[in-house]
């Protein structure tokens, strides 16, 4: 491709690039322009894990065979896509014979990592190797990944923005309706890659007791504690959100059943041992009953699972309190 078509194709893709504040529509762009800009036999694009550290995979064209899979930990020096990380540059390998060879691009938007792009090439027309990147190309893709990783940011910092209108004013958990977004989203990321995500209704044994002996200020102080004993309970990758009241749901994503379950008592276990102060010096006793319901287990939409898991915790209400019960199988 000459100079100046490859100019302006750069040129074209960074202006579409910045013209949406939607990081799926900027992936979108970025997936459509960077084939048109080089030639390679699969594409992935990969974001920067809100909840871990790790890369996923969120795009690709011929992608489901890279060696690279869905996720890249990133402490996993071998990846060619870590190197060129930490090296906040393209990287090109051809590995053996029977090896693609790979462009690795970190995106970077300043010093923040916000994602990756990864081609492949396999053999050319039956040559013995294939035909690596050349450095104009390794350039090319880099200036529109430059492009393409501020316009992503730009993208992710504007949702996080609008997600503060989804946070619980209390506990500063998430609220009931992102609650149901990101599980929605979850379950359908665990279908497409054959996981599981899970969902753990919880409720406080007796509450109303804390309000009538401390009064509401202190009771509303003693849900902060437990949002906080929650949340270090749990794996930086789960999601816990306040259902109302004394009510809360965990999203616990790549887990089934069983850790769901170990998960819940370990919960479960935090809060019976703990003493709550209630901003008054108080030394209160809580414990909490859970209910426990798995996709693709239980159910397959997000409304039905937390149903289900709801009804499993008032299953666990019933047994004595202080419990955790698993869910009924259905798919209804």
């Amino acid at each position: 491709m000459q100079e100046d078509a490859v100019t302006t194709l750069i040129f074209e893709a960074a202006l579409r690039l910045h013209g949406s504040l939607d990081a799926s529509e900027v992936v979108s762009v970025a997936i459509e322009a960077l084939p048109r800009l080089v030639q390679a036999d699969s594409w992935a694009i990969f974001m920067k894990s809100e909840h871990a550290d790790r890369l996923e995979m969120v795009r690709g064209i011929n992608a489901e065979a890279q060696a690279t899979g869905p996720f890249v930990d990133l402490a996993a020096d071998e990846v060619p896509l870590v190197r060129a990380i930490n090296e906040r540059a393209p990287i090109t390998t051809d590995g053996d014979e029977s090896a693609s060879l790979t462009l690795s691009v970190p995106l970077f938007a300043g010093w923040r990592l916000v994602g990756a792009v990864e081609a492949a090439r396999g053999r050319d027309n039956g040559d013995a190797r294939p035909k690596g990147f050349t450095v104009e190309e390794a350039r090319a893709v880099e200036l529109v990944c430059g492009a393409f990783a501020t316009a992503l940011a730009n993208a992710i910092d504007y949702h996080n923005a609008e997600r503060q209108t989804l946070i619980d004013d209390l506990t500063r958990l998430y609220n009931v309706r992102y609650l149901y977004r990101t599980l929605e989203s979850e379950i359908r990321r665990a279908r497409r890659y054959g996981s599981s995500v899970s969902a753990v209704f919880m409720d406080l044994d007796g509450f109303k007791l804390v309000n009538d002996a401390y009064g509401h200020r202190a009771g509303s102080v003693t849900l902060t504690e437990v949002a906080e004993v929650i949340t270090s309970s749990v794996r930086d990758s789960d999601f816990v959100a306040r259902f109302g009241g004394d009510e809360f749901v965990l999203m616990l994503p790549e887990t089934g059943a069983k850790a769901a379950l170990q998960m819940a008592e370990r919960v479960r276990a935090h809060i019976s041992s703990h003493r709550f102060s209630g901003g008054v010096g108080a030394s209160i006793h809580l414990t909490a009953s859970f209910g426990v319901a798995s996709f693709p287990e239980h159910a397959a939409e997000a409304e039905r699972l937390i149903e289900l898991a709801d009804t499993a915790m008032y299953e666990a209400k019933e047994l004595n309190k202080d419990n955790v019960r698993l869910a009924v199988t259905s798919r209804a």
